[in-house]
């Protein structure tokens, strides 16, 4: 009797400590599971982190490009300059950009986006039909890294603006030259001929403010503008 209680005993101690082996190694399983799911989930959401982020400076830098263009139009507009007055301000005021604003984010071991230069932007600049500029290219070695180890290649670049500066800036010079007597007056009275000029111009959404000095092409489509003074 003592001796089945004995095995009895062996019995249910080996079998206790049976299914407290089995409880851990559940267990364990169970934890490593989790932290592979864990895992998965977080290299996912630091995938998806970095594709946000590549995807946030290329709208900045497209951005800073139409800002860029916007901007060396209107200035060059008020002196009269040409196209290659524009190209050079749109290069520098690009090129101010750039030096100012360099991207950093706390979960990103590093961001690389090169700088553009002029030999770059040469391959990348088109004249448009329309008279307008236009940007196009892409940085294949900007790289974003993320600290979890996921990384994003390549920033494309496509920019352009409304004002159609080229077409605005023959019109200016056109009226400038033929519009005008000896004496420099308008020929037909400035608001005789801005009136004249609105009409003909008005399928270009272009419009027209003729001073006693000077005279004004509006795009309609962007609210800028270009002078001939």
């Amino acid at each position: 009797m003592r001796c089945e209680e004995g095995g009895a005993a062996v019995t249910l101690a080996i079998f206790t400590i049976f299914v407290i082996l089995c409880s851990v190694l559940a267990l364990h399983t169970f934890e490593a599971g989790y932290q592979r799911q864990l895992s998965m989930v977080q290299q996912r959401m630091a995938t998806d982190t970095t594709r946000a982020v590549a995807a946030t400076v290329e709208s900045e830098l497209n951005y800073a490009l139409r800002t860029a263009f916007e901007a060396a139009m209107y200035d060059a507009g008020k002196v009269g300059g040409d196209k290659d007055y524009v190209k050079n301000l749109f290069f520098q005021y690009f090129d101010n950009y750039q030096i100012e604003n360099r991207w950093s984010y706390s979960n990103f071991e590093s961001i690389y986006v090169p700088i553009v230069d002029n030999v770059m932007f040469e391959n990348m600049l088109a004249w448009l039909p329309d008279g307008s500029l236009r940007v196009r290219g892409y940085l294949d070695n900007a790289c974003f890294t993320h600290v979890m180890g996921a990384r994003a290649y390549g920033v494309k670049l496509d920019a352009g603006v409304v004002p159609r500066y080229g077409r605005m800036l023959h019109i200016a010079y056109y009226v400038w030259e033929n519009y005008r007597d000896e004496n420099g007056n308008w020929v037909m009275g400035e608001g005789a001929l801005e009136n004249e000029l609105n009409d003909n111009y008005a399928c270009e959404y272009l419009s027209f403010e003729i001073r006693q000095n000077g005279l004004t092409v509006h795009d309609n489509y962007a609210g800028r503008a270009i002078a001939a003074d």
